[in-house]
């Protein structure tokens, strides 16, 4: 072979072993890139995994707070069944439901009168104010009897406190404390028959002795408080009695 075409040969030898490394070398630094690539993304994952980790950490409940939130939302659904039912007793006492009942307002001063004759007798007296009390709550008329209920200072912090601690919805749907207060008096109310056996003057109202009859037939006296506010009168809800409500309201302690 001539010498001259020795030298291509060589050449094209070198130039393939050239252009062959060069592009081993392309393939490894390319797949060098990709790998740094990976390496940087799943580092990127990685650090923001471990920031949502900390926040969730720092955000979780301890086991009290987590009762406490379980608690308030059962306190929450107890309230919307208790609301619906006022809903459900506010509907079916209609007017013409009840007008051939109550063709007269009977007073419940020496009578012991049934549930369904239970009338709106104003507010004019504290026997009146009483009957209209067990009116509201009978027809589930929560409006009117957050109306009939009066608050002293303390009643009225322990009314709110208590409020504060349900959920948000729940607020939203009962709307202020005292128409909670009202739903739960609602509740409390028993749907038998009603009697005043006796009416006592304080230097601050009235007290109104009353013997309440449940549905079933039970029987028990209990002694309401009233007061004037202007020419009507409002039945009083004691500290104790908003207490009472709120503690089962209150989320237990672990």
């Amino acid at each position: 072979m001539p010498a001259n075409k020795k030298s291509y040969a060589v050449l094209a030898a070198l130039l393939v072993a050239t252009i062959s490394a060069l592009g081993w070398q392309h393939r490894q630094t390319t797949k060098l890139r990709e790998t740094v690539v990976r390496q940087r993304a799943v580092a990127q994952e990685q650090a923001r995994l471990q920031t949502e980790n900390r926040q969730l950490v720092a955000a979780q409940m301890t086991e009290t707070e987590l009762a406490d939130l379980i608690a308030r939302r059962m306190v929450g659904e107890q309230l919307r069944t208790q609301l619906a039912t006022m809903q459900r007793r506010e509907a079916a006492a209609t007017p013409a439901a009840v007008a051939e009942a109550k063709a007269e307002i009977l007073s419940l001063i020496g009578n012991s009168v049934a549930a369904q004759l239970w009338q709106n007798a104003g507010q004019a007296t504290p026997a009146a104010a009483f009957q209209t009390t067990l009116w509201a709550s009978a027809t589930g008329d929560i409006d009117a009897l957050a109306g009939l209920l009066a608050f002293d200072a303390d009643a009225g912090r322990e009314a709110a406190a208590t409020f504060d601690r349900l959920p948000g919805p729940v607020q939203n749907e009962l709307g202020t404390p005292e128409r909670m207060i009202a739903l739960l008096t609602a509740m409390d109310v028993p749907l038998g028959r009603a009697s005043i056996v006796g009416q006592f003057p304080t230097p601050t109202g009235t007290k109104v002795a009353a013997q309440l009859v449940d549905a079933e037939g039970r029987l028990k006296t209990a002694v309401f408080s009233l007061r004037a506010d202007g020419d009507r009168w409002r039945l009083v809800v004691p500290a104790e009695v908003v207490r009472k409500y709120a503690g089962w309201m209150r989320a237990p302690s672990h």
